[in-house]
């Protein structure tokens, strides 16, 4: 069974919860994923931390995906593919840069996000198409247009993204 956890840790912002499940069921459904998915929003200051904790980067980002075992010298089978960290001040501000609704950034930041935990990557440009293309069938998919294809991946256009 692929349990889907949304929790919102913002102080402020808060995100529908049923469209964002409903986003991620349909990944891990297409994908043929068989474990579940942690989704978590959270402010810029502790987005800020954890991107300065497992990144060294000094600032904040948009998405960052967090793969449980991943390093881990045993593989262990842990009931979740990881987590999905998104930073609601960092998707507001893209939103407004991209005159793009809130609702339609956090579904592209948490559809990017679960790519990531399922093992698309975007170094290459090969691979960067896949994930853009795969971003932008299941925003579609759940009826969230990503925007225009700007700096990167599906629209976004944030100097601090960073490969999540």
């Amino acid at each position: 069974m692929r349990k889907i956890s949304i929790h919102n840790a913002h102080p402020r912002l808060k995100v529908k919860r049923m469209p964002i499940r409903r986003l991620v069921k349909d990944i891990l459904s297409s994908e043929n994923a068989s474990r579940g998915v942690d989704v978590i929003f959270v402010d810029d200051n502790l987005m800020s931390r954890l991107n300065r904790e497992f990144t060294k980067r000094e600032a904040t980002t948009d998405v960052l995906s967090f793969a449980m075992g991943e390093g881990q010298p045993v593989p262990v089978e842990y009931p979740s593919l990881g987590d999905v960290y998104v930073s609601l001040d960092q998707a507001k501000r893209q939103a407004q840069e991209r005159k793009a609704d809130l609702e339609g950034e956090v579904a592209l930041l948490v559809a990017h996000g679960v790519l990531h935990l399922l093992g698309y990557d975007h170094q290459g440009k090969s691979e960067r198409s896949v994930m853009q293309r795969k971003e932008r069938q299941y925003l579609q998919a759940a009826k969230h247009s990503p925007g225009p294809a700007k700096d990167g991946l599906a629209g976004l256009t944030s100097p601090k993204r960073i490969a999540s």
